[in-house]
């Protein structure tokens, strides 16, 4: 044992150079294969795809809106709200009926989804049962709306899954979304990290470093409570009637689908509580710096882009000769029916669920 030992530190420099020598020759043949790795990696480029922005399938979820959100509305109620989604990205309860005698869309944002608000009170279901009722007829009324989609994201959804369902109507209400999406971004084509229409697929995290690199990206820096506060310093100008006619022809598109499907589109103008008497409302929640810090715009600027956007919605539902219910006109702008400026209350999405039923009943028979 000491005769070995005596040995290797006899030869101990060159037992020492062989084992640094086997070492290096290992992580230089490691080297050439993680570096031919990522060669092969970034050859193969990175995959994309577009995004369907629905509500969660199978997702059951009860939120409590923040405390925030509480000061700036009224009359909205501080406990959960339950949001259930079906397998096919429905709000719940979707489905009623195994085969019913009358199928409808309803596509929209989150005033259409109406989170803050009972499962059995959301307008979209209950035009369902007011139309069972005045009509004698089994209706299933299907609520796919989800919290910022804008009329792009509701194109995507009608196509890919509300067209397969055949049903016999499809009612779209689209416009604040809209207006926000264009005036930060210019155009419903701008990558955004969680509104964009393209959205690159997640790697391994090596896969993902690498491409990023290769990119040269610069990760946008976002507010948890503005989803737009990283674009706006790179954002464009861009008019009134350049936001009109973009919006114009999602709208139009939505009408030749809907027909060349054999499905009756109806446009929906948007329930709000614009008007020049909400100004001081909007100054006193600080919401006049926001659209001065946002938009870069005046309350009264901002008043007339959303009812501008509304009024497209008339024009084309009379130039194409489709059904219009114009809930901007039939609702009254009042904080009995809706918690803030675009957000019904249960109040207001039961006179809403009757003016809608009431519209479709003739197009429903």
């Amino acid at each position: 044992m000491t005769e070995k030992q005596n040995r290797f530190e006899k030869h101990s420099t060159k037992i020492t150079a062989v084992l640094y020598s086997v070492i290096g020759l290992l992580l230089l043949v490691g080297t050439f294969f993680l570096v031919k790795a990522a060669r092969d990696e970034l050859n193969r480029g990175g995959e994309r795809y577009i995004v369907l922005r629905e509500p969660r399938p199978f997702q059951d979820i009860s939120h409590r809106p923040s405390t925030e959100t509480l000061f700036l509305t009224t009359g909205l109620e501080n406990k959960k709200y339950r949001l259930r989604v079906d397998a096919d990205g429905y709000i719940i309860p979707s489905k009623v009926h195994e085969n019913a005698d009358l199928s409808i869309v309803f596509l929209g944002g989150s005033t259409t989804e109406c989170q803050y608000m009972d499962e059995l009170a959301r307008f979209p279901y209950l035009v369902g049962r007011h139309l069972e009722n005045s009509l004698g007829i089994t209706v299933n009324s299907f609520n796919t709306g989800h919290a910022g989609n804008n009329s792009e994201h509701s194109l995507f959804i009608l196509q890919a899954k509300v067209v397969p369902k055949h049903p016999k109507i499809v009612v779209m209400m689209e416009c604040v979304n809209d207006l926000t999406w264009l005036l930060t971004m210019g155009n419903y084509y701008a990558p955004h990290y969680n509104r964009g229409i393209i959205v690159e697929k997640e790697y391994n995290p090596i896969k993902n470093f690498i491409l990023s690199f290769v990119r040269q990206k610069a990760a946008v820096q976002f507010d948890a409570n503005d989803e737009f506060a990283g674009y706006r310093e790179s954002k464009k100008y861009i008019s009134i009637e350049d936001i009109c006619a973009q919006y114009k022809k999602n709208l139009e598109l939505f009408v030749f689908i809907c027909k060349q499907q054999n499905i009756i589109p109806v446009l929906m103008t948007q329930f709000n509580r614009f008007t020049m008497e909400t100004k001081k409302e909007f100054q006193d929640n600080n919401h006049l710096k926001s659209l001065e810090d946002r938009f870069g715009m005046s309350f009264e600027q901002y008043y007339h882009s959303y009812h501008s956007l509304n009024n497209v919605q008339r024009i084309v539902a009379a130039e194409q000769h489709i059904p219009l219910i114009d809930l901007d006109k039939l609702v009254p702008k009042s904080s009995e029916y809706m918690y803030d400026t675009v957000h019904l209350s249960e109040k207001g999405s039961r006179l809403v669920a009757e003016i809608i039923a009431k519209q479709l009943e003739p197009i429903a028979r």
